[in-house]
C-alpha cells in the first residue's frame, strides 16, 4: 500500500511539473524585460553633472498594439523606456498612463510594433484567485530574464492608506520569489491568465523572504482603464514633523524627489531634488520643489491625496488646474490643463 501511496505521488508531482512547464511556454513570450534610463541629479553639487541612470524591470503585453501593463514605480520618472522580448524584438516605449497609488502602469511600444508568433496575455479575474491557490510570476529578478518562481495566493491585503477614495486597492500575497528586476511582471494563474501585477516585497533582510505583493488584477483594469494620468513624478508625503524641519508652511505637503521631463510635472517645469541627504535612515533628494495644494485643495496628510482626485475627476476636460510649490523658501503658482 505504502509503494502505491508512493507511486500516486511522484505521478502528481511528475504531471504538476509537466502542467508548468508547459504553462510556462505557453505564455513567457508575452513577459518583457524592460529597461529604463533617468535623468540622476545627486551629484550636481559636487560635479556640477548630471547623470544618467538605468534601472530595469518586467512587463506583459496584453494587447496586439504592443500595450504592456507594468509596475508605476518602475517607469515613473523614465526618461527612455526600451522593452524586449523573447524572440529578440527591441522596442521603444511611451508611457500611457500610471498609478502610483495602486503601482500600475500602462505602457505602449512607440514604434512600429509587429506582434508575429509573440503570445498576448489573457487577464484574469483576480477576485476568483483563493488563498491557497497555486501561482507562478515571471520576470527578470535582479536581471535574469524570464525567470519563473512558482508558488501559492498566501493571503489579500488592502492597506488602508493605499486605497483610492473610489477604488479599493487590493494586493495579492504570495510566497512565490519576488526581486528587484520581477516588479511590474505577471502573476499567473494555473490557467495562464494574469491575476496580478508584481509590486513590492516586505523584507528585514533587504532580499526576499518569503512575503511578496502583487497588485490585483481587477484593480489593474479598473485603475487603467480610468486614464489616469502620468505625473512623471517620484515623491513623498511629508509628515508633519518633516514640513518644520523643512521650513514648510504648512502641516502636510508633497515632496518631488524626482522628475521625467517627458511627464506632466516636467512639462510644467516642476523640479526634482539634488541634494542627497539621510533622515532618520530614509535616503532623500531634498532642493526639489514641494507641492502644497493642487486645485485649490491644501495637503495636510494622505487623506489630502483621495480629496485632490475626488476633485479632479468631477472637473471637466480642459479645465485649468493651480498647483502651488514652494521653491526654495518661495512660494509660486502655475496651472496645466486637464
Amino acid at each position: 500500500m505504502k509503494k502505491l501511496v508512493y507511486l500516486f505521488l511522484f505521478l502528481s508531482i511528475s504531471i504538476s511539473a509537466q502542467s508548468l512547464s508547459k504553462l510556462y511556454d505557453k505564455v513567457s513570450s508575452s513577459v518583457v524585460y524592460i529597461n529604463i534610463e533617468s535623468y540622476d541629479y545627486s551629484q550636481v553639487l559636487f560635479s556640477n553633472q548630471v547623470n544618467k541612470e538605468e534601472s530595469l524591470g518586467s512587463g506583459v503585453l496584453i494587447g496586439e498594439d504592443g500595450l504592456i501593463w507594468t509596475a508605476a514605480h518602475v517607469i515613473q520618472a523614465a526618461e527612455e523606456i526600451t522593452v524586449e522580448f523573447t524572440d529578440g524584438d527591441v522596442y521603444k516605449a511611451e508611457v500611457i498612463s500610471s498609478d502610483t497609488n495602486a503601482d500600475v502602469a500602462l505602457i505602449k511600444v512607440s514604434e512600429n510594433f509587429q506582434l508575429k508568433q509573440k503570445q498576448i496575455a489573457k487577464i484574469g479575474d483576480s477576485d476568483k484567485t483563493n488563498i491557497g491557490d497555486d501561482i507562478f510570476i515571471i520576470g527578470a529578478p535582479h536581471g535574469f530574464k524570464q525567470s519563473l518562481s512558482r508558488g501559492i495566493v498566501s493571503g489579500r491585503f488592502v492597506p488602508e492608506n493605499l486605497s483610492h477614495r473610489f477604488e479599493k486597492v487590493e494586493f495579492i500575497q504570495t510566497d512565490a520569489s519576488i526581486n528587484p528586476g520581477n516588479s511590474g511582471g505577471p502573476m499567473f494563474n494555473m490557467k495562464g491568465e494574469i491575476v496580478g501585477i508584481a509590486s513590492r516585497i516586505y523584507t528585514t533582510s533587504g532580499g526576499f523572504d518569503g512575503i511578496g505583493f502583487a497588485v490585483a488584477s481587477n484593480v489593474a483594469k479598473k485603475v487603467l482603464n480610468s486614464k489616469a494620468n502620468w505625473s512623471g513624478i517620484e515623491s513623498l508625503v511629508l509628515s508633519p514633523e518633516l514640513c518644520a524641519l523643512l521650513n514648510v508652511p504648512q502641516s502636510g505637503a508633497i515632496l518631488i524627489t524626482k522628475v521625467s521631463t517627458k511627464g506632466r510635472a516636467g512639462k510644467l517645469g516642476l523640479i526634482g531634488g539634488f541634494i542627497p541627504v539621510n533622515i532618520a535612515g530614509q535616503d532623500l533628494l531634498l532642493g526639489g520643489d514641494i507641492i502644497l495644494e493642487i486645485g485649490s485643495v491644501k495637503i495636510i496628510d494622505e487623506s489630502s491625496l483621495d480629496l485632490i482626485q475626488e476633485k479632479l475627476q468631477n472637473i471637466p476636460t480642459g479645465t485649468k488646474v493651480s498647483i502651488v510649490v514652494l521653491r526654495h523658501g518661495e512660494v509660486i503658482s502655475t496651472t496645466y490643463d486637464k
